[in-house]
């Protein structure tokens, strides 16, 4: 059969009928495959949602644990070591980003880099090793402080009250000066 022949049969009710028992297979299939398809999509929409509520669960108990094992340790040891209450948040966040702190096993772990080799640090450490920077010196607490009640010499606005006022405008981001 040539083209010409073949072209006149598929006119015919035979050719047409042939035609349309070809589409019907094709178009069943692409049905079938549609739907297929579909359900996949559903499935993947389903999982992807699993997916990120299980990161949104992870980063909230990664947070937690951040709180718990790194921040509040080391606001603590702050603390301990005089640090105006005013300035912790911003020199524990300082200390966090200059030392890299990051939690190692549950334990907190810093780095210091000395040349070439990079030494890791607990956080006992770093803080020692903070508080003797120059960063460091106006952070503490005054020790010995002499007011009107304590010392028949005190003369001025107690040495306490400029200190924590230079605590609370670096705490602001100001500078230490009036």
């Amino acid at each position: 059969m040539d083209t010409i022949e073949l072209e006149k049969w598929l006119e015919t009710p035979e050719g047409k009928t042939w035609i349309e028992a070809q589409k019907k297979g094709l178009l069943d299939k692409n049905a079938e495959l549609l739907e297929k398809l579909k359900k996949a999509n559903g499935e993947l929409e389903t999982a992807n949602g699993s997916i990120q509520k299980l990161e949104s669960d992870l980063s909230k108990e990664q947070a937690v644990n951040r709180e718990v094992l790194l921040s509040r340790p080391l606001a603590e040891k702050l603390k301990q070591k005089g640090v105006f209450d005013a300035l912790i948040p911003v020199v524990s966040k300082t200390i966090a980003e200059t030392y890299g702190l990051q939690l190692t096993d549950g334990n907190a772990i810093g780095k210091v880099k000395d040349g070439e080799k990079e030494t890791e640090l607990t956080l006992d450490q770093i803080i020692d090793t903070w508080s003797k920077s120059d960063s460091a010196k106006d952070c503490f607490k005054p020790q010995d402080i002499k007011t009107e009640s304590t010392s028949p010499d005190f003369k001025g606005t107690p040495k306490n009250q400029d200190a924590e006022y230079t605590a609370a405008r670096l705490a602001a981001g100001l500078p230490p000066e009036k």
